[in-house]
């Protein structure tokens, strides 16, 4: 992937983020309907979870990790969560970001705790595509048996904690990563395909979430459930279409903030709850426009305290790994 395309994969995160776990995610008692377009801001951004271990796959393959860096991986993971869950027992207003979910962290522990393993795997491309084609059929399987067998043990593990899930999408991002298969999606014919087929694709799974799906989407207010193998094309498409988007096709303003962006995804993971909550209390949420300003504030905010946090070698360490 072009660091043009990795770049906007990055902010799409930040965005998407922000987007979903202020929208669906935070709850509030002011006195509006839920509108049609927070409905459509809430499926347009259910990318953001796997968007994030995609980037996290790739940013991690092509080179030889040794045990040092797995362990610096798993410290690093551990005081992030450690710090601002502190602060969230201590500080009020404080909310926890969606990274700092025990599921989330549990989830990127495993995955770096059996790393020497992910990377044998990334060295035999073969068996490294069967493996996720194989996680991907099982985790679609399991959420279709989860709908139908929902009091069964079995099949009731909640969505999030769906463990092999995300395992699914970190080694997406380390296959993305193989150069014979990113000369295969590199191709700009590819891109252009992926690029028309985004909308169709967004089409079906609406309908397909909205009518199959049909006794949950009652039960959940309208809403959409997307628990993370219905999204898995859709999210390979955004990836290839980003892809190619080459540096030159974009003008140096609009290069250099995408990728000031990028650098901030983890922080804004970390941090778009709190400033969601913060700012809810200043400004009465009382209609569409409203809510919607604040989820803009939120992502606008979250950005900038995550830039002057990175620029500190010791706050660094709070908000990226």
């Amino acid at each position: 992937m072009n660091t043009t395309g990795l770049n906007i994969i990055k902010t799409l995160g930040c965005l998407t983020a922000v987007t979903f776990f202020t929208v669906y995610n935070t709850y509030d008692n002011y006195n509006y309907n839920y509108d049609s377009i927070l409905a459509f801001l809430t499926f347009i951004s259910a990318i953001a979870t796997p968007l994030f271990f995609v980037v996290t796959g790739y940013m991690d393959a092509g080179s030889q990790h040794t045990t040092e860096w797995q362990m610096k991986k798993i410290r690093s993971i551990l005081t992030i969560f450690i710090f601002w869950f502190s602060i969230y027992y201590l500080w009020g207003p404080y909310q926890k970001g969606y990274l700092i979910q025990p599921w989330f962290i549990f989830s990127l522990v495993i995955i770096y705790t059996f790393h020497p393993l992910v990377e044998w795997l990334a060295k035999r491309r073969v068996i490294l595509a069967a493996l996720v084609a194989g996680l991907l059929i099982f985790s679609f399987a399991y959420d279709l048996l989860a709908i139908y067998f929902t009091e069964h043990k079995t099949f009731s593990t909640p969505a999030q904690f769906r463990i092999w899930t995300w395992v699914l999408y970190y080694l997406t991002g380390q296959l993305l990563y193989d150069p014979v298969v990113s000369a295969l999606y590199g191709r700009p014919r590819v891109a252009k395909i992926a690029a028309i087929a985004i909308p169709f694709v967004y089409i079906f799974t609406w309908f397909y979430e909205k009518h199959f799906f049909f006794s949950i989407f009652n039960i959940e207010r309208n809403s959409f459930i997307l628990t993370g193998s219905q999204v898995y094309i859709l999210v390979v498409l955004i990836i290839i279409a980003a892809n190619g988007v080459k540096q030159d096709a974009t003008r140096l303003p609009v290069s250099e903030m995408v990728s000031s962006l990028g650098k901030t995804m983890t922080g804004v993971y970390i941090l778009h709850y709190t400033f969601f909550n913060l700012l809810i209390q200043w400004i009465p949420i009382n209609s569409l426009t409203a809510k919607l300003f604040v989820i803009l504030l939120t992502f606008l905010l979250s950005v900038l305290s995550s830039t002057l946090l990175l620029k500190n070698s010791i706050t660094k360490k709070l908000i990226t790994f």
